[in-house]
């Protein structure tokens, strides 16, 4: 504890300078009219064109900042949240606690960044808060004269390049990683989105940075798939059984054949060889097995639309564009019965962890840091800054319960939720799958409890925030999977936002339509005259009534974009919500001091996360902003994590300890769960940096591939190139016909005339006897004829026609070399593994191989191309 006061003192001490310089402007900000406010900002652009010095501007663009957040949101920012900002700049971490305004925070730095005119990108989890934090913070920068742009999933290249180019962009980590891929798949410049990248700021940078950093993004092509290969596989599985044929790997998601389970399904297929390179079954085997035995219905994927859309073990959230790789994706589509796609092959591949370190500039902000502060700083190079909060914390977190079985835990949740739910407290149960969400609602339908579910399952994702924030009204029981809304405040007593626009659109519509179903004397008495007179006349405006439900329903989530409306149904609109959000107000305030009093928010956990981080993410749904609050988590020795990292010694004890259906509180096992998660973090870590370490190889090749590619794309002439590249070749031959062992081969085969296709006269004779300078000077010449030759047949037929072909043609071949490059990486970082047992660094041997491909790559690439450009022709 005292540690944690240290660090907080030392934070605060270190930047208390600059937050009194900030407060000591904010009277003086506060006699400028808001187009003074405004100009400011254009003088500080020109402050910094002159001095091209991002620190003198800090305290005043942080003050600049504060001040129009008060006068367009009414929030001004604290001094922990001013010190949040700070950290930010200062390209750090921020750890704050939930509830603790971090939305806010990255205005801060998002501003002081976006007055360099190079962009600032906010990097956030999913698009519902991408949409949600730039219609609300983008207030705060159009009053400042900043521009800001979003980026959401279905949006074409045309408005990502418009929207890229903003001061300030909201983007999903997603988006902008596999817009960075395709940018470099582009066949021309119109056609790349991105511009040169400056300042980052990553929202939830835990979530992204560790628990999505584990698996690469690849952006994949189809290949030609043996699809009943699939099938048969998947009928095999059926006739197995585990620890017979196959052994299962639960730790490490792997299984293992045995030697019946080998002859087992070679008598099924009536096969002799499993492993016959000419017709491999294996593969096709150990991919249905584990479909069968490792990846389970509503636990790792849904069925959706007749496909397998996976679901993320971190997030809870689906991932439609994600597949399984190795034809793991296809064994569960054929388990399942649904059409199997084909196959597909890496065109272009990035993690996460080399992504964001292209940012000159990367901070991140975060409610759980510091468990992982080392791996932050190894790999990104980004302390953790704990930031104190603005007010005490005052969540009670319990002792976990354990007990005997899963059905006893079950069942000991459902009756502490009717005990609870008799008290009328907020309940929200977090739960590891979807499955076990739904498993958790029937059972307390048998208790004759009303609950609200929040999972993977689209009809549940639809509503993901209404249902998180309205988690905290009086006597509602909310079960959510990990999903459980990060990034939207739970309020004490209920969210009147989602509240009010429900019960106008609700009125708006079925007025509309003239079908009213609320008690229309009962809504006459609630509300004001004006509110009557606004609304009536609402109902006689022909432009609101050719309005869809639709069109209400978007114009009413979109409202805080539009400041002033101009048009009269909206001024009417935004006047009802703003009549009906005062007069809910009053009940809120009302309900939030019922909570309160009652506890606050009840968390209960129903599994032990593999990471701590992930356990206090959920205990941090409650007890925001100094609100009181519980946490306690309900265990059982069936929890995946006591079965696969508890030690044999400890569930031996405690299967004789507990009873059949009371819980056990003891130090000894907390410990030991904490001893268990440590080792799961441990080996995540391992993984991580190991693909981080093999990556970064690959890193290095494809950022000179990347950069070779740029270039190409913004040459207006490609004639150097061609010219270089076919001069490197020459060289090449030459070196190659000092050798003895190839010599005899380039006589015999003309390869330098079939390169060429010219005859040179005497040339194979004379390769013994020509100087070395003298032969590589007659050939460049030829070659120089050549390629004037093949320029000259091109401008013939069309002008400039010779420039696009040029490019054409070299792009192809860089980006076929390096897919196939990624290919060949791919299959040696699999066999470089086995170099272990020979006593050999795989990683060094990795390295060492890596190069020799990638040296290859590029002599293949000039070998090709400049064959092919000789050889071709107009038809």
């Amino acid at each position: 504890m005292l540690k944690n006061l240290f660090i907080k003192d030392s934070v605060t001490n270190q930047y208390q300078a600059l937050v009194n310089q900030i407060n000591a402007l904010e009277n003086n900000l506060k006699t400028l009219t808001d187009t003074e406010l405004r100009n400011k900002t254009f003088q500080l652009k020109k402050q910094y064109e002159e001095e091209q010095n991002l620190d003198r501007l800090i305290a005043e663009s942080f003050a600049i900042t504060r001040e129009a957040s008060l006068r367009t949101l009414g929030l001004r920012h604290f001094d922990v949240q001013l010190i949040g900002g700070l950290v930010l700049n200062s390209g750090k971490i921020s750890e704050m606690r939930t509830g603790e305004g971090k939305t806010l925070v990255a205005t801060l730095p998002a501003y002081l960044n976006a007055l360099t005119n190079r962009g600032v990108h906010i990097v956030t989890v999913n698009d519902y808060l991408a949409s949600r934090d730039q219609i609300s913070m983008g207030q705060i920068y159009r009053f400042l004269g900043l521009d800001t742009g979003l980026i959401q999933e279905d949006m074409s290249f045309l408005e990502r390049q418009t929207n890229y180019n903003a001061d300030i962009t909201y983007v999903t980590n997603n988006e902008v990683a596999f817009d960075y891929l395709r940018d470099n798949m582009a066949p021309n410049l119109d056609q790349v989105v991105l511009p040169p990248f400056n300042y980052c700021i990553v929202d939830e940078v835990d979530s992204i940075f560790i628990d999505e950093a584990q698996v690469p993004l690849i952006i994949s092509q189809a290949v030609e798939t043996c699809i009943d290969k699939y099938i048969v596989a998947a009928e095999v599985a059926q006739y197995l059984e585990v620890n017979v044929h196959f052994k299962v790997d639960e730790k490490n998601r792997n299984i293992i054949l045995t030697e019946q389970g080998t002859t087992q399904i070679e008598k099924i297929l009536q096969v002799e060889d499993l492993y016959n390179p000419n017709d491999p079954w294996i593969p096709y085997i150990l991919s249905a097995i584990k479909a069968t035995a490792l990846f389970f219905r509503n636990v790792h994927y849904i069925v959706q639309n007749n496909q397998i859309i996976i679901v993320d073990e971190f997030t809870g959230r689906i991932m439609p564009d994600r597949r399984w790789n190795e034809g793991l994706h296809q064994a569960v589509e054929a388990k399942e019965g649904v059409p199997i796609r084909q196959n597909t092959e890496t065109a272009a591949s990035i993690t996460y962890q080399n992504f964001f370190l292209l940012y000159p500039k990367l901070s991140g902000m975060t409610g759980t840091a510091k468990t992982s502060e080392v791996e932050f700083e190894k790999i990104y190079n980004l302390p953790v800054e704990e930031i104190p909060t603005a007010r005490p914390n005052l969540r009670k977190d319990l002792p976990d319960f354990v007990y005997k079985d899963s059905l006893t835990k079950w069942t000991a949740i459902a009756r502490e939720c009717k005990s609870i739910a008799k008290t009328s407290q907020p309940i929200l149960i977090g739960t590891t799958t979807v499955e076990n969400s739904e498993m958790l609602a029937d059972l307390l339908k048998e208790y004759q409890l009303s609950y609200r579910v929040l999972n993977a399952k689209p009809e549940n994702v639809k509503r993901e925030s209404e249902i998180v924030a309205q988690a905290g009204e009086i006597g509602s029981i909310t079960i959510a999977t990990n999903m459980a809304g990060r990034g939207t405040d739970i309020i004490l007593g209920g969210n009147i936002t989602f509240k009010v626009r429900k019960f106008l659109y609700n009125i708006l519509v079925s007025c509309k339509n003239g079908q009213s179903t609320i008690n229309y004397y009962e809504f006459c008495n609630s509300v004001s005259l004006k509110f009557l007179s606004v609304f009536r006349s609402l109902l006689h405006d022909q432009t609101f009534l050719n309005l869809s439900s639709t069109a209400i329903l978007k114009f009413l989530n979109e409202i805080d974009q539009i400041r002033i409306p101009k048009i009269p149904y909206q001024c009417s609109i935004k006047f009802l919500l703003e009549e009906l959000s005062r007069f809910e107000k009053k009940n809120q305030k009302v309900n939030n001091k019922i909570v309160k009093n009652l506890g606050g928010l009840y968390i209960i956990g129903t599994e032990r996360n593999n990471s701590r981080r992930i356990d206090n993410q959920l205990r941090g749904r409650c007890g925001r902003q100094g609100d009181p609050g519980t946490s306690r988590f309900f265990l059982s020795l069936e929890d995946s994590l006591f079965r696969n990292f508890g030690s044999s010694n400890l569930q031996n004890f405690m299967q004789s300890q507990l009873l059949d259906d009371l819980p056990l509180e003891s130090n000894l096992l907390t410990k030991s769960l904490d001893a268990a998660q440590k080792r799961v973090e441990e080996r995540d870590y391992d993984g991580r940096k190991y693909l981080f370490d093999y990556d970064d190889i690959l890193n290095k090749q494809r950022n000179i591939v990347y950069y070779e590619r740029r270039k190409l794309l913004e040459s207006q002439s490609l004639r150097e190139t061609i010219l270089a590249y076919g001069e490197q070749v020459i060289k090449d031959i030459i070196n190659l016909a000092k050798d003895p062992k190839f010599i005899q081969y380039i006589k015999t085969n003309s390869i330098i005339e079939e390169l060429f296709k010219t005859r040179f006269i005497n040339l194979t004779d004379s390769l013994n006897s020509l100087d070395v300078v003298e032969l590589k000077t007659y050939l460049f010449q030829e070659f120089w004829l050549s390629y004037e030759t093949k320029v000259l047949e091109f401008e013939i037929c069309q002008v400039g026609l010779i420039r696009s072909f040029e490019r054409t043609i070299i792009l192809y071949y860089t980006d076929i070399a390096w897919k196939e490059h990624l290919q060949k990486i791919s299959l040696l970082r699999d066999a470089v593994g086995w170099r272990t047992y020979g006593q050999r660094n795989p990683l060094f041997e990795f390295k060492e191989e890596a190069y020799n491909l990638f040296q290859n790559r590029n002599m293949t690439i000039r070998h090709l191309l400049i064959r092919d450009f000789l050889h071709s022709y107009i038809l």
